[in-house]
């Protein structure tokens, strides 16, 4: 299983942090668990797509479609062999890029089809490239006629994530709101309807996320590894891991084969016309 990142190219990187592709000729390994990280995607497949498991069952997810929030582990398998571009949006980036009801759609996977006909139509015409590199070159070309059509101006929610993701979710909410000029309840109704889910439930997922670099430099000391990330003790830690991944940290660490795993350890990003290069540009 190959997978790769690629830079946007910097007007559309105001929303999306990147693309990404994943190729696999055979069937992808086992069941693949994905976390939650505060983010969502819009996955499209030139290939097999893979199924989720949805209440005890397995169902095939869309060709193209928008996979919302996701508040808990998602659990995925492969049909077959795998072809998939995939766009990981900034917490706000659907909002804000393609004007879709990014509240409605948590814990959801939409078919793009059933939300913009327009948009799916935009992005069927890339299964016509050879190479899943040149879609997503023509992909950074669709999103940047897009953003042109974005209204400009300052927008507090940005600020707010920003203010969240730099203190890795340790910032109070109250906090965040003062510095916004709104009191609670309007930050936690907007932030919602434009990143999906509550402030306080993003600041968890980023705290949740820190982990893993964490971990890279405490030599698997979870007690060091709690109090670096802001966690009260280990039982605080693991009661979040296994909210969001379903599995105790020495579980999900130890599971090489996790697509979570690559999403988390950040490999080297190439820019979208620069997709040979080994380093981050």
């Amino acid at each position: 299983m190959q997978y790769r990142k690629i830079r946007p190219s910097a007007v559309v990187g105001q929303y999306v942090e990147f693309y990404w592709i994943l190729e696999d000729r055979g069937h992808g390994g086992g069941i693949q668990r994905i976390v939650p990280d505060g983010r969502a995607a819009m996955i499209l497949n030139f290939a097999n797509p893979f199924e989720s498991q949805s209440s005890g069952s397995w169902q095939p997810q869309p060709a193209c479609f928008l996979m919302g929030q996701i508040t808990g582990p998602l659990l995925l398998r492969p049909s077959g062999s795998a072809g998939i571009v995939g766009i990981q949006f900034r917490p706000h980036g659907v909002t804000q890029l393609l004007q879709l009801p990014i509240s409605e759609l948590t814990n959801s996977a939409v078919a793009l089809e059933d939300l913009s006909c327009r948009l799916s139509r935009q992005l069927e015409r890339l299964r016509d490239f050879s190479s899943l590199e040149q879609a997503v070159a023509a992909l950074d070309s669709t999103l940047q006629g897009i953003v042109r059509r974005v209204p400009s101006g300052d927008d507090p929610i940005s600020y707010a994530v920003r203010a969240i993701e730099r203190t890795r979710g340790l910032i109070s909410m109250e906090n965040v709101a003062e510095r916004v000029g709104w009191n609670a309840r309007q930050l936690q109704r907007r932030f919602k309807s434009a990143v999906g889910i509550s402030p306080k439930l993003f600041g968890r997922m980023q705290r949740f996320q820190r982990v893993f670099c964490a971990m890279e430099n405490l030599a698997l000391d979870w007690a060091y590894a709690a109090a670096d990330c802001g966690y009260y003790d280990q039982a605080h830690l693991i009661r979040d891991f296994r909210e969001f991944s379903g599995r105790t940290p020495t579980a999900l660490l130890d599971q090489e084969i996790d697509l979570s795993r690559r999403f988390i350890d950040s490999p080297a990003m190439s820019h979208f016309s620069k997709t040979g290069r080994n380093r981050c540009e």
